[in-house]
């Protein structure tokens, strides 16, 4: 890389077109010009293009006189169009954290923790894969070492949404790397991002794990799934006032169009006949939005319990995104069945992939048939993981503290749920648009706190009701007050 800096050679990032993906190629489009770099970057079309490094852009590149290629969130399984990118002269190293095939491209070098058997940690993000490479580049650079600091640290709010953005394990460096990237995230020195947070009506120093997952990266994954990732990657570079909250507002709408478009074909999605005795469930319509296939899987999973793989035609291919549970890896099912496909890549539990028209009902049948010898013994049905059976009497502003010590909470490390029994119900109110959610006030003997249920409106719940709860102990702020609230996950009349 110093050496292509040196020679003003010119270095393409290529990115992906989801929230990862797009903050990965910032990290290090933004560290190279710092270091003097000639760069730019190149983030694919999803409906056009697909995942990964593709022949197109290998093409584009090439008449652009790119003589580096780093890829980022992408690479590991484009054996091809890195042979392409070679045979015209043009070096590749690949930064990615996907699940590694069988035949690896013959890059020039493999960032990968899961290839990096000394590597202590295989669960980063693909924002966390570039930051490894941005720390390497710092430390080599001639930059003064507190220079060196503050370049990495300012990188840290990137890595924050890269990596509950894509749903990485909340554990070990993961962890660590978000606990202050959320700090960075806090002071955000990024005009783009400040405008995001605020046509998002956030509170920029109430921002968490939560903020992340579902409303800041929603509308940063709204860009690549409803017209071209650039937007939001412009968004998040942007230097000038007017220029930011233009696009912010672009994005905004992106999301709300995105969210319509969803419900729309989650809709489509249930009214289509499916055998609830097959293992791994199958939906497919022609006219389905490309972009929206991952985000129908993930709804539909969660209505039937089991692995779902949603299916439109693009071009006359078929684009796929597949949601899985714990018990079935989804990409190794691709796999074991890569013959029938174009292209894949994924993680255990989420996955795309593009295929031959033709090569449909074959595809079906081989993964359908591997799901019911995988997932024989296996019960479908939804479970909440219990923390801890709580005496209701002894909650308290202690047991809040202790409890936000194990933040940031997220994958792999959920914010524990309790269970507690015999409470009185002494107010019960539907409210929020279409009388959605529950507020409850509940009480044990001298106990008294406040609930709500998200989501629990049509529940038969009335004063006088003595129920079995399990909850996520929460802290409301409202006026300046402060106090401590339940949010209820599941509620049961004893």
């Amino acid at each position: 890389i110093y050496s292509a800096i040196d020679k003003k050679e010119l270095i393409t990032v290529f990115g992906d077109y989801d929230a990862d993906g797009v903050c990965s190629a910032i990290i290090l489009v933004s560290l190279l010009e710092k270091l003097g770099a000639k760069v730019n970057a190149y983030l694919p079309h999803r409906e056009k293009e697909g995942y990964g490094l593709n022949k197109i852009a290998v093409e584009n590149l090439i008449k652009a006189k790119t003589k580096l290629i780093i890829t980022c969130d992408c690479g590991s399984s484009n054996v091809e169009e890195v042979d392409l990118a070679n045979s015209k002269d043009i070096d590749v190293i690949i930064t990615d954290h996907h699940d590694v095939p069988d035949k690896i491209p013959k890059a020039l070098a493999i960032i990968h923790p899961k290839l990096d058997k000394n590597y202590p940690f295989k669960l980063l993000a693909g924002g966390g894969v570039a930051f490894k490479l941005a720390q390497a580049l710092l430390k080599k650079s001639k930059l003064k070492d507190e220079d060196k600091e503050r370049e990495e640290k300012w990188l840290l709010d990137l890595i924050a949404i890269s990596t509950v953005a894509d749903m990485m394990p909340l554990l070990g460096e993961n962890r660590t790397l978000v606990k202050y990237g959320l700090v960075v995230l806090r002071k955000n020195q990024r005009l783009g991002l400040s405008k995001l947070i605020e046509v998002a009506h956030l509170d920029a120093q109430k921002v968490d794990t939560r903020t992340i997952a579902f409303s800041l990266a929603p509308r940063i994954n709204a860009a690549g799934r409803m017209d071209h990732a650039n937007l939001a990657y412009y968004l998040l570079t942007a230097k000038e006032e007017d220029k930011a909250l233009s696009l912010a507002n672009d994005l905004n709408s992106s999301n709300l169009d995105r969210q319509r478009l969803t419900e729309q074909t989650v809709k489509q999605a249930k009214e289509q006949d499916v055998d609830l005795k097959d293992k791994l469930l199958f939906f497919y319509q022609e006219d389905w939005p490309a972009g929206l296939t991952g985000l129908v899987a993930g709804r539909l999973l969660r209505k039937y319990n089991r692995p779902c793989i949603v299916m439109t035609n693009n071009n006359g291919n078929i684009i796929g995104s597949g949601r899985s549970i714990d018990e079935f890896n989804v990409t190794d099912a691709l796999e074991a069945n890569s013959k029938l496909l174009i292209k894949f890549g994924g993680h255990p539990n989420a996955c795309g992939f593009t295929m031959p028209k033709e090569n449909l009902d074959t595809f079906e049948k081989e993964m359908k048939k591997l799901a019911s010898k995988q997932l024989k013994e296996v019960v479908f049905e939804s479970k909440l993981d219990i923390e801890l059976e709580v005496d209701f009497t002894t909650i308290s502003w202690d047991l809040v503290d202790l409890l936000e010590k194990f933040q940031p909470f997220g994958q792999a490390n959920p914010e524990p749920l309790f269970l507690s029994k015999g409470i009185n119900i002494t107010n019960a109110r539907k409210v929020g648009q279409d009388e959605k959610h529950l507020k409850l006030e509940l009480v044990k003997e001298n106990k008294r706190i406040n609930a709500i249920g998200f989501g629990k409106g049509k529940l038969d719940i009335k004063i006088g009701d003595k129920v079995d709860i399990v909850y996520n102990l929460n802290i409301n702020e409202w006026n300046g007050n402060r106090e401590i609230q339940l949010i209820i996950r599941d509620i049961k009349h004893v």
